[in-house]
């Protein structure tokens, strides 16, 4: 099985910002993709769209994940509103086959941070990347970078090896993959990732 996993945003486009912080979309989504193909490369083979923070066009992600034979695609974005909005939500292109993606993520997303707003499973087709994708494609919004309470708990590396760990449980429940509930505790997780990361 492969998986393209797309980081959103990068280089000069920086996405969405934290006005309680500064922390940039580009910067967050960029870690979780990083934790996301270590929790991965065990089970399935993993592309990325981008490696660290640098620009990639929306032409060249589908570009490659198409030519690579991608089984399926996901995108790892945070999401921004003028109001106070928080939760999260993935989005689709619509077909069966992307749905039944999307909901085995937003399941383990909604497992994993049962108090957090559950803003559902939405159809998109005007989303570039779901849209030139030739694969089942979901993007993935964890929370609003806009909402301070929000933007504060995603500036922990433990909400987003948390948000990592949900994304990879649903993509391997789309497989049918079997995953061993790990022994080592959050923390130890944590410490584990950030040195294959080198952080």
């Amino acid at each position: 099985m492969k998986v393209t996993v797309d980081a959103g945003h990068g280089g000069d486009d920086s996405g969405a910002r934290g006005k309680l912080n500064g922390y940039f979309e580009s910067h967050a989504v960029l870690d979780i993709a990083l934790r996301l193909r270590a929790l991965l490369e065990t089970h399935v083979e993993v592309q990325m769209t981008r490696e660290d923070d640098t620009f990639v066009s929306l032409p060249e992600r589908c570009r490659m994940a198409n030519e690579w034979g991608a089984d399926i695609f996901v995108s790892i974005h945070l999401n921004a509103a003028t109001t106070d909005a928080d939760g999260w939500e993935v989005l689709t292109s619509g077909s069966y086959k992307s749905r039944d993606l999307a909901n085995k993520v937003g399941w383990r997303h909604a497992a994993a941070f049962p108090s957090q707003t559950n803003r559902g499973i939405k159809t998109r087709g005007n989303i570039f990347v779901l849209r030139k994708t030739d694969m089942p494609a979901i993007l993935t919004e964890g929370c609003f970078l806009s909402n301070d309470t929000e933007n504060q708990w995603v500036s922990l590396p433990e909400t987003r090896q948390q948000m990592a760990e949900a994304i990879c449980l649903g993509i391997l429940d789309y497989f049918g993959i079997e995953s061993n509930k790990p022994e080592l505790t959050l923390e130890e997780r944590v410490v584990r990732i950030e040195k294959h990361l080198g952080l």
